[in-house]
């Protein structure tokens, strides 16, 4: 294998495309078995063929995030399948208001942002954590967003699901390291998936799939408590969110 990677048996669910795809395929070249979930069986075998190209192997688990028993019935599966159990739990899976069309109510839209980006990811949170405190070893992360650093009018109910989800990882991530578990925030800007290439806006800094992976992977390995990138877009983010008043925060964010 080109290079070696502590995660040998990991689970990643939104593996059917875009950045999950790439993080699934980045871990596969680094020698480890990935755990596919997602609801889309074609995506998803074609996942496992770029998993097998990279010379790594995989299991397809076909299923819905926000069906609670399936998603919990995935991985115990994947945890039972080796006697060494997972290592990495990933919750990969995220929607935004450009995927549903314009006749869908706001307020079913945002429920089911909510159901997948916050709810769905915190199940599987807590699912990995629970799995993996027995052992007293492995990692748990989610791909949140810069977008999670303060909630944005022109993607409220994304935005905010993702501040949730940044707010839920500090929370969890103290009682998991008494119990010598990793939690780590994904937090990239721009990434080419099928989500953003529905965005009619510029993109700042956006990064191809592949190399969003490597430095994820290269995160995650580092045990960071925040992945976040590209730096050119992070840092600025940040302070703005951090320092900026309310009315020019509006201003700048609201659609």
């Amino acid at each position: 294998m080109p290079d070696g990677t502590p995660f040998e048996r990991a689970w990643i669910s939104g593996a059917s495309s875009g950045l999950g795809r790439a993080i699934a395929v980045e871990l596969a070249r680094r020698g480890g078995f990935v755990h596919l979930f997602a609801r889309g069986e074609q995506g998803l075998e074609e996942t496992l063929r770029l998993v097998q190209g990279a010379g790594g192997a995989g299991q397809l688990h076909v299923g819905d995030v926000t069906d609670a028993e399936r998603l919990a019935e995935s991985l115990r599966a994947a945890d039972k399948l080796d006697a060494g159990g997972l290592d990495l739990v990933i919750a990969g899976a995220g929607i935004a208001e450009t995927g549903f069309p314009s006749e869908v109510p706001r307020h079913e839209v945002s429920a089911s942002i909510f159901d997948v980006n916050f709810t769905a990811a915190a199940r599987t949170i807590d699912l990995g954590l629970e799995l993996m405190g027995a052992r007293g070893r492995g990692t748990v992360a989610a791909i949140s967003s810069i977008a999670g650093l303060r909630s944005m009018g022109a993607a409220a109910a994304y935005s905010s699901s993702k501040v949730a989800l940044v707010a839920y990882l500090r929370a969890v991530r103290g009682s998991a390291a008494r119990a010598g578990l990793q939690v780590i925030d994904i937090r990239p800007g721009f990434v080419r998936t099928p989500m953003t290439d529905r965005n009619k806006f510029r993109m700042p800094f956006l990064l191809e799939p592949q190399d969003a992976a490597c430095r994820t992977v290269r995160g995650l390995e580092r045990g960071a408590k925040v992945v976040t990138y590209p730096r050119r877009l992070a840092w600025p983010a940040e302070l703005c969110a951090r320092t900026l008043p309310e009315f020019l925060w509006r201003r700048l964010t609201d659609a």
